[in-house]
């Protein structure tokens, strides 16, 4: 039996000119506070906001949202961060598919959205992985691949028919 395996980063224009505008503002706060980078004396809030944007940065340069579809289930997670993991086996799912949808309206953007019944992971674009479990809950993983990823749905839930 075949394995779906996605990986996607954050990588859109208007993220990476936004995370590049806040570097730039720093690095002209650092310039102008540094005397042109000789330092004199530390300004420890200026210290603080560089650490905590150069650890906003390389998070969004880390953040993978990767997605499983095997034998056993579907898994989705925000690696290297644990807590964002979900893994449904197919026992639980009622209704599996692939699906156009609309990020910003239904979820609210992209990320670990959603409140309630209704969530998802998703990273980039309008296509995901819509699930459904027995216990009615909706959760919806995004994909740059919806053909493949149809297809391995495909095969997986017409096993479980018979």
């Amino acid at each position: 039996m075949r394995v779906f395996v996605e990986k996607q980063q954050f990588r859109q224009w208007w993220l990476i000119v936004i995370l590049g505008a806040t570097v730039a503002g720093l690095l002209v706060s650092l310039y102008s506070h540094t005397n042109g980078f000789t330092i004199n004396e530390v300004d420890s809030s200026l210290v603080f906001s560089t650490i905590i944007v150069a650890i906003v940065i390389a998070g969004f340069i880390m953040l993978e949202l990767r997605t499983k579809i095997d034998a056993s289930g579907i898994t989705a997670s925000f690696h290297p961060i644990a807590f964002f993991k979900k893994k449904y086996k197919w026992s639980e799912i009622e209704k599996v598919y692939v699906r156009k949808y609309a990020p910003l309206s239904e979820y609210g953007g992209w990320g670990v959205k959603g409140l309630g019944e209704a969530k998802a992971y998703n990273v980039s674009g309008n296509y995901g992985i819509q699930i459904v479990t027995k216990e009615k809950k909706h959760f919806l993983i995004g994909t740059q691949q919806p053909h493949d990823a149809e297809r391995i749905l495909k095969k997986y839930t017409e096993k479980l028919k018979h």
